[in-house]
């Protein structure tokens, strides 16, 4: 569903679209660059800044799907919050992903704005979301783990209570959890996406329990020898809300800026993980 916004800026006379320059310039003023790991690639993928923007689609990942979704709802801007490009790259081909993407945004005419790590570790953003889903008080954000988020429950609880918890709040089919017993939990160490870089930080603050995403088995192996239970909630479980907390941040500036600019959330992505139970199987 589309969001139009309509206000008359001082002069009287509404402001219809926006160049791609100054989507970028409120981008940072929502969810500042600085704030970004600095091995991620935040920003422009792909566009002129000198652009004019007058629809903006949002998705979670920039693949030619999205971009396509983008194209077909008259967007002129894709904002995502996973980069397509974060390595050099020697070409542009069909014959990966990334060049996929891009030569179907070129085509399509479709730019893209990423915002990754300066979304995680920004107030507002989605680490704040997932200490709020949790419950968490007291919220701090640990050095240096910027994108991540450490606070207390209001009242002890177990893991497999906040398992639950996390899996209705963000309809999650499926949750792993990495203890040895369903023991009590006051202090959360809390991050989105692939957190587990951050296990000795999360040692560091105490934590009862790490709650993250895209654990691997020996990371999983590392954690339960540390003694630290830590529950993986996954990637895209974890960080669908993106879609939903860029598209309202984006449009509540736009209000108040006084510019006319669609909004468009793309509710197309899915996991791409599925769940599969055998017959018979439980």
């Amino acid at each position: 569903m589309c969001a139009h916004v309509s206000t008359l800026p001082p002069s009287g006379k509404p402001v219809k679209g926006i160049a791609l320059s100054e989507v970028v310039r409120i981008a940072d003023q929502l969810f500042p660059f600085s704030q970004a790991e600095p091995w991620d690639n935040c920003g422009i993928q792909i566009g002129d800044p000198s652009d004019h923007v007058e629809a903006i689609a949002f998705s979670l990942d920039a693949i030619p799907e999205t971009v396509a979704f983008a194209a077909d709802n008259s967007c002129g801007l894709l904002v995502s919050h996973h980069p397509v490009i974060f390595e050099p790259i020697r070409s542009i081909t069909p014959d990966s992903l990334v060049g996929r993407t891009l030569l179907h945004a070129a085509r399509r005419g479709v730019g893209i704005l990423s915002l990754h790590t300066n979304l995680d570790s920004a107030r507002g953003g989605l680490n704040d979301h997932l200490a709020e889903i949790i419950g968490l008080e007291d919220i701090v954000t640990p050095t240096p783990a910027l994108c991540a988020r450490f606070g207390r429950l209001p009242t002890g609880t177990r893991i497999s209570r906040v398992a639950e918890k996390l899996s209705t709040a963000l309809n999650i089919s499926g949750i792993r959890v990495i203890a040895r017993e369903d023991l009590p939990v006051k202090k959360v160490f809390c991050v989105t996406g692939s957190g587990m870089g951050y296990l000795k930080e999360a040692l560091a603050y105490n934590a009862d329990l790490m709650v993250t995403g895209d654990v691997r088995y020996h990371d999983a192996r590392e954690a339960l020898e540390m003694g630290i239970p830590v529950i993986d909630a996954g990637h895209y479980g974890l960080e669908k809300i993106a879609v939903k907390l860029l598209s309202s941040a984006f449009l509540e500036q736009f209000t108040k800026l006084g510019i006319h600019v669609t909004c468009v959330p793309c509710r197309l992505e899915k996991d791409p993980f599925q769940i599969y139970i055998p017959s018979g199987g439980s």
